[in-house]
């Protein structure tokens, strides 16, 4: 703990990112993707990033468990679950290496409680290397996209709303690399096929599958905003549908002094359908994926001081909002 107290060299960081995690993670856009995104990981002290290298098993993510496969013949492989069918179940392993193994020929599939970044980790680099690298994973630039994975609620790429089957419920990118819309940058979550939440739905209503959905979801910040860009100001039963001026979502601010300031979204006003493209004065379209819409949001925060946690609150209308990326734009 004391080397989380010392200032590294975060150019030095990132050559020690590159030679030690790059295989598994990806950082700015580079980098593989066995393990979770580390872009956002700005958001968190570095006390907490030291903890989570030390004890990678102490707080894993389901869909970042290992899973340890034996074959008839008495081969044993270990990885992330990548892709599973009737007849097969492809394993991808610690080197970014895919394993593809006939159902027929498996023996025994046990799901881990581990994650599938070893332990001792740490005993690859040396002091430096920790300061370095835990300096680069920390350095805030002018954009700060927060990691929306841990509280995402729903996979975009299957139905959500009324079937996970339905095809004109979902959202879907050709591919899930970083984008930038009307000059920010958003990273996505990779949903992995259809295996991953990456996106957050709230609560609804109408159809099956909103009124199962949480009210609200929180994700830390830990950083004064000049601005807070939003990929969102889509829902289900959005504009032109429901009553044009209710309140579809709230944005909670938390300052690191518990005191609070909501910022809400109107449907009709910010927030539109998401099965076609509609224009809303609140919100600028952002891009067509495969016909349906997806917007583009900013809110100012009122205050210049450190915002602890962005908490995202359906509002009591009809709708289901969805937002699917979050950036954080540092102050001048």
């Amino acid at each position: 703990m004391p080397l989380t107290k010392q200032t590294g060299d975060a150019v030095a960081g990132k050559l020690v990112f590159k030679n030690h995690c790059a295989v598994c993670h990806t950082h700015g856009g580079e980098g593989g993707k066995v393990g979770p995104d580390l872009t956002g990981m700005a958001v968190h002290p570095k006390s907490h990033l030291l903890t989570e290298i030390l004890d990678p098993s102490r707080n894993v993510e389901g869909t970042y468990r290992q899973y340890v496969l034996s074959t008839r013949s008495g081969r044993v492989l270990s990885g992330l679950l990548a892709a599973g069918s009737r007849t097969s179940v492809e394993l991808l392993d610690a080197q970014g290496q895919r394993h593809t193994i006939m159902r027929e020929d498996i023996e025994d599939l046990q799901e881990s409680k581990k994650s599938l970044m070893p332990e001792g980790f740490e005993k690859l680099l040396s002091k430096s290397d920790v300061v370095n690298l835990l300096e680069f994973l920390t350095q805030k630039g002018k954009y700060l996209p927060l990691p929306l994975g841990p509280v995402a609620t729903i996979v975009s790429t299957r139905g959500m709303f009324y079937s996970q089957d339905a095809p004109e419920e979902r959202l879907v990118f050709d591919d899930w690399s970083a984008r930038v819309f009307h000059g920010v940058p958003f990273t996505l979550v990779d949903p992995r096929g259809d295996r991953i939440p990456n996106v957050i739905l709230l609560h609804g209503p109408e159809g099956t599958i909103p009124p199962k959905m949480p009210r609200s979801v929180t994700l830390p910040c830990n950083t004064p905003a000049r601005a807070i860009h939003l990929l969102s100001g889509v829902s289900g039963w959005g504009f032109p549908y429901g009553e044009k001026g209710t309140v579809s979502l709230i944005v909670r601010l938390r300052y690191e002094d518990g005191k609070t300031e909501d910022h809400p979204f109107k449907n009709g006003v910010h927030f539109a359908d998401y099965i076609r493209r509609v224009d809303v004065p609140g919100s600028q379209f952002a891009c067509s994926l495969r016909g349906k819409q997806l917007r583009f949001l900013t809110l100012e925060p009122k205050r210049r001081d450190k915002i602890q946690e962005i908490e995202f609150i359906k509002g009591p209308d009809d709708t289901a909002p969805l937002i699917v990326a979050v950036t954080v734009e540092a102050q001048d």
